[in-house]
């Protein structure tokens, strides 16, 4: 991000990470994972919280919310459920959206689906297809000779960045 930053390809902005395993679920077992106690963490407590600590525009056409892996599966349900929190989707090795899953296209800015190439890119690829047909602003990239690990994510990172919060 710093370098990002200095090569002027992005302004400043914060990140805020935290921990989404709000409850135990067994290996092979995520269909039995419960959303409602991160996603009241995280739009109820941090968002508050660190609109009230730090120097944030607190609103939804400035918020991005972006997950890797499990962390993916926790963006797409609450991006789904609470449209009226973020305007920027992010999945990073973390599964697809699709056009009908979105009620309100006005309230999204872009949808950003990454991965490895030795994960599902053709998946990847045509489910920004699919959103952009449906008139969403999506943007697939593919991490070349990665798998789902942390080269792919930060690629995505570096790729995703820039895109964010243009106004």
């Amino acid at each position: 991000m710093d370098n990002l930053i200095a090569e002027g390809k992005i302004k400043p902005f914060i990140i805020v990470m935290t921990y989404g395993m709000t409850n135990e679920v067994r290996w092979g077992h995520m269909n039995e994972f419960k959303i409602e106690n991160f996603q009241t963490v995280l739009v109820d407590e941090l968002i508050p919280y660190v609109d009230a600590n730090f120097s944030t525009i607190a609103d939804q056409q400035h918020r991005a919310m972006a997950g890797l892996s499990m962390g993916g599966m926790e963006t797409h349900t609450i991006t789904l459920n609470k449209p009226e929190v973020f305007s920027y989707y992010a999945l990073l090795s973390g599964g697809l959206y699709k056009p009908e899953e979105i009620k309100d296209k006005s309230k999204v800015k872009l949808i950003f689906l990454s991965c490895g190439s030795f994960e599902n890119p053709d998946g990847v690829k045509n489910a920004a297809t699919a959103l952009k047909e449906a008139g969403f602003n999506a943007i697939s990239f593919v991490s070349e000779n990665t798998r789902h690990e942390f080269q792919t994510w930060r690629r995505s990172l570096k790729e995703l960045a820039p895109l964010l919060f243009k106004d």
